[in-house]
């Protein structure tokens, strides 16, 4: 005989036993996700946090570099300046001076600086430049610079740091062994005269340095763009250096275009040429 109790009441048992087990089910994976959003919510800042922290490093080390470029630049410049002045019997150490605070900022990324954690940007960096010569004929570059970066709900760190290095002075190509005799001079393609020194004064190019670029740039001169550095330079023209003996302005110190072209020749071969009168006598 078919019972309706017996019946519905298994039934009901199954489907209690149907809704615990879906219950569980649930509340397992409500767990799961919960422990995921917990864990996301604990590392997503952490993450951030050595994200920006790597950032950070990455520009303290870019700034870093930059000073110590510009400062390489600077010192080479100014070592070739300084002796060029010096051959002339010119203010050296004024010509070294402006030409180290210009080269640097000619030398290095302004824009990069100019945004970035450096206190003053780069002109503050080029005006700490100071520039020393050794006992030892070596010029010695020292920069000061102050890097601040603020973090978000972290304290602001500020550090100054202080970087230098050393160049040996230009003092010039100076002859020995059998260079040196009676019947060697030195002589110019473009001069009617012959020189005994090669150190002479009438052999180094009068080179002048000037910060007011825009009127070389804008044509206001009679110097001409040179071909080898200035129109090939990239980024902002802190100076230019013109050579009195030229016809053009230029960019790099180094430039062929600021060099003269100088060769020995045997003395008794030159007709017509005569002595130099600073070194001939």
């Amino acid at each position: 005989m078919f019972s309706c109790q017996k019946y519905f009441s298994g039934k009901a048992v199954q489907n209690d036993k149907q809704r615990a087990s879906n219950l569980k089910r649930t509340s397992f994976s409500a767990s799961e996700k919960g422990a995921a959003t917990l864990e996301a919510s604990l590392i997503l800042p952490l993450f951030l946090v050595v994200m920006l922290l790597l950032a950070s490093a990455g520009e303290i080390l870019m700034i870093h570099g930059q000073m110590a470029h510009g400062l390489k630049e600077a010192v080479c410049q100014a070592a070739v300046a300084e002796y060029a002045a010096a051959g002339r019997g010119a203010g050296g150490k004024a010509l070294a001076e402006i030409s180290t605070k210009a080269a640097f900022l000619s030398a290095v990324d302004r824009k990069f600086l100019d945004r970035s954690g450096l206190e003053g940007g780069s002109v503050k960096a080029a005006a700490s430049v100071r520039l020393v010569k050794t006992a030892k004929e070596e010029y010695e570059a020292r920069i000061t610079y102050t890097i601040r970066k603020a973090y978000p709900f972290l304290w602001p760190v500020t550090e100054t740091y202080t970087q230098k290095i050393r160049q040996k002075a230009m003092t010039g190509y100076v002859p020995d062994g059998d260079e040196i005799s009676e019947g060697v001079v030195y002589i110019t393609p473009h001069e009617s005269v012959y020189h005994t020194d090669l150190n002479c004064t009438h052999l180094a190019l009068d080179i002048s340095v000037d910060d007011n670029v825009e009127k070389y740039l804008n044509g206001k001169t009679s110097y001409k763009e040179c071909e080898k550095c200035t129109k090939y330079h990239e980024g902002e023209i802190a100076c230019l250096y013109v050579a009195k003996e030229g016809d053009a302005y230029h960019t790099d110190l180094t430039c062929s275009g600021l060099k003269r072209t100088v060769r020995q020749a045997d003395k008794s071969t030159l007709k017509g040429v005569k002595p130099c009168q600073r070194c001939g006598k």
